[in-house]
């Protein structure tokens, strides 16, 4: 989601990114293009950060509207404590890489810093070296069906379709897990949350609980849903990317600003 509210998502197979123009309610082709876009984040200055399943740890960035062969390619830095930046990680995982001793996520060791200097994507070393099994690619940032922006010390969601669990935590300034516990007992491909403590889980169709952990509303979609995200102009506008087309509904609370 861009500042204006607008949805941005990645056709793979394509190698195509889109927007949809939530007020223009327009779908565009932004990028048509051999990078191997998987995932997509934005900085506060409107650059769009792209992780690629593209060589070794690929991550670049451009400006949307701007010629095809402008971007920037993105190097990993060491992961540190930067009080201010908006860490950027995956909501989904298919197997959750736990610390056995603490039960807490594996930390990242790397850093993707936005062209801006505002935004970080949080990174492992299998995404960095281009870990494979059976010649896939294994790292979260790949496999995720996106990537959300976390304000260090609010919770922050991450869900396991194959654990059926899941989870809430915080993050540090350094974009890692400073808490972790289960927040459902139910897991799916996405989830995403609003300023009411309201938590969106895609899982078949749209589970909604509160805070605390209770289900409170179903919302049905004729598509499998892959990916919920918050945006709209007013950011109370859930879209859904299902497997072959968009959704959207409006919701009563606003999605987090960051």
């Amino acid at each position: 989601m861009d500042a204006a509210g607008d949805f941005y998502f990645v056709d793979a197979r394509w190698q195509r990114i889109y927007r949809w123009a939530d007020g223009a309610r327009q779908l565009s082709t932004l990028r048509d293009v051999p990078l191997d876009p998987v995932n997509l984040a934005f900085d506060k200055a409107g650059n769009l950060m792209v992780v690629s399943y593209a060589g070794t740890g690929t991550v670049y960035a451009f400006k949307p509207g701007s010629a095809l062969d402008q971007f920037e390619l993105i190097k990993a830095i060491d992961a540190a404590p930067r009080p201010g930046l908006t860490p950027v990680r995956p909501v989904g995982d298919w197997r959750l890489a736990k610390d056995t001793a603490t039960g807490m996520p594996v930390p990242r060791p790397f850093h993707y810093l936005s062209p801006d200097g505002t935004t970080s994507i949080s990174a492992g070393r299998d995404f960095t070296t281009g870990a494979s099994s059976w010649g896939v690619k294994g790292a979260d940032l790949l496999r995720a069906f996106g990537l959300a922006a976390a304000t260090p010390g609010q919770p922050f969601y991450v869900t396991s379709e194959s654990e059926v669990v899941t989870w809430t935590g915080t993050l540090g300034p350094d974009g890692n897990f400073t808490a972790f516990k289960p927040f459902v007992q139910q897991g799916g491909e996405s989830v995403a949350w609003d300023a009411a403590g309201n938590v969106y889980l895609a899982a078949g169709q749209i589970y909604v609980y509160n805070r605390e952990g209770r289900l409170i509303d179903t919302i049905e979609v004729a598509e499998r849903p892959i990916q919920v995200v918050i945006g709209g102009k007013d950011r109370r506008t859930l879209f859904i990317a299902a497997r072959s087309s968009l959704y959207s509904v409006r919701i009563l609370a606003p999605g987090p600003l960051h």
